[in-house]
């Protein structure tokens, strides 16, 4: 089967063959997908071919956008330019469930899959769980399917749009009683709960600044999953850095239990994630 890069070199200068994507992410299944692809400016004059490439190459896809600049804005969202117009909202299958979205108005990785499953193999039975940032859902709906004796999962979200897809994705894969959505700011819920069994802080460009929250609302011998950006020399120095600084101001005990580098972010750069086992002793 051709490449992407197969499709496009014969359109385009030798000099730029190495400028071609050489993937592009999809979201949405057979009944419907949108894919989602980077390119670089050189390759300005030749983004509706590159479009349309995509879409001989999945027949599955209906849309495609291009990524434009980094996450932005209070509910960090990237920017797109429509490469191939089409519906944007699609119901992703993952596992044994499913996520509704629509990638332009609430934020979704499908190459956090690994990462979500990874999670949910760690949920006991009987557990609370804090979920900031909880988006469209996905973590909340991949603990419950593989836990479904989990207690309660707390999914907190500020972005209208991904709370209505949030409670669409509750209904849809049938755990009502077992995700309790919330619409509002996470410092405030976060401050108001604790004694929970573990705290989820998912968002990369910003959960350090919750971390201290976390710590505190979680139970004694309770696990906060910390997600942070790391450069390839020392993935992880600085998140580990961050947590040794809050767990001695707040005169906690925190063993660093697993370490996981998630994907790549940027070049160079990786979202990674700390599993931290919280004593308050």
């Amino acid at each position: 089967m051709p490449t992407l890069k197969d499709l496009i070199k014969p359109l385009v200068p030798r000099e730029l063959w190495d400028k071609i994507p050489r993937s592009f992410d999809i979201i949405g299944s057979r009944s419907g997908a949108v894919a989602i692809i980077e390119i670089p400016p050189e390759l300005e004059d030749y983004k509706y071919a590159i479009g349309e490439a995509v879409i001989k190459l999945n027949r599955h896809v209906k849309a495609v956008l291009r990524r434009v600049g980094a996450r932005e804005g209070e509910f960090r969202l990237y920017r797109y330019e429509v490469l191939v117009p089409g519906p944007t909202e699609v119901l992703h299958k993952e596992d044994n469930y499913v996520i509704k979205v629509d990638p332009t108005k609430a934020y979704f990785s499908p190459r956090d899959q690994g990462d979500r499953e990874d999670i949910a193999r760690q949920v006991m039975p009987g557990e609370i769980i804090m979920y900031p940032f909880a988006g469209v859902g996905p973590y909340a709906v991949a603990i419950v399917k593989r836990q479904p004796l989990v207690k309660l999962v707390i999914a907190i979200e500020l972005n209208e749009n991904a709370y209505y897809y949030m409670l669409d994705n509750i209904k849809l894969n049938k755990l009502e009683g077992k995700v309790l959505p919330w619409l509002g700011d996470a410092a405030e819920f976060m401050s108001i709960v604790h004694g929970v069994d573990r705290v989820i802080l998912t968002l990369p460009l910003g959960a350090h600044k919750f971390l201290k929250q976390a710590l505190t609302c979680v139970r004694d011998g309770g696990i906060v999953h910390f997600y942070h950006l790391g450069v390839e020399e020392d993935p992880f120095g600085d998140a580990e850095r961050i947590t040794m600084n809050y767990c001695g101001e707040l005169g906690f005990s925190c063993l660093i239990i697993n370490k996981r580098i998630v994907r790549d972010y940027a070049p160079y750069v990786y979202k990674v994630r700390l599993d931290i086992k919280v004593s308050k002793g």
